[in-house]
């Protein structure tokens, strides 16, 4: 099933290594009084993004499988819990503000503006192909959570419900141990 992730992988990181190379090799960078706050807030859109990633990741390997093996495959089941809770896409969503952070440390204006064109386009692909995807594989069950949720959603309370349903999980496995 590894297979599966390989062409998102490389798309997520293919962006990302466009927009470096555009930051770095093209000559448009934004004037000086502005990226005193573009770099900062590129390293803090990173980490969002990482953390984003980080708790989707942990919340799909925890209760999406039937089993826990090593390496990165699909759910086996839909995932309602922590993160998922409160938005459909974590991990595409903070991936698309990774991307946005590199730019923004760029300090480059055709960076940012690729940033743009490429979250459009990932954000596009994710709400018309793989909704459609992931609704052939779970059915009405994806259906109801359709309704309950955004595909994404910034919100502070939705990294807190991530981190709440993994702390959890490890207390109640610790005091089954």
């Amino acid at each position: 099933m590894r297979s599966e992730f390989a062409p998102k992988f490389a798309f997520w990181f293919s962006w990302w290594v466009v927009i470096v190379l555009v930051g770095i090799y093209t000559g448009e960078k934004l004037p000086g009084r502005v990226r005193w706050l573009t770099v900062p807030l590129g390293l803090f859109l990173m980490a969002y993004g990482l953390l984003l990633n980080a708790l989707a990741g942990k919340t799909l390997k925890r209760y999406g499988h039937f089993d826990i093996r090593r390496g990165i495959r699909k759910p086996e089941r839909l995932v309602t819990v922590g993160i998922y809770s409160c938005m459909r896409h974590p991990a595409q969503f903070g991936s698309v503000f990774f991307g946005w952070g590199l730019a923004l440390l760029t300090s480059n204006v055709y960076a940012i503006l690729l940033a743009g064109w490429y979250s459009f386009s990932a954000l596009y692909f994710i709400l018309a192909i793989e909704e459609r995807e992931t609704l052939r594989e779970f059915g009405e069950d994806y259906c109801r959570f359709l309704e309950g949720r955004p595909p994404f959603n910034p919100s502070i309370g939705c990294l807190r419900a991530g981190v709440k349903a993994l702390r959890e999980t490890e207390t109640d496995s610790t005091a089954e141990g």
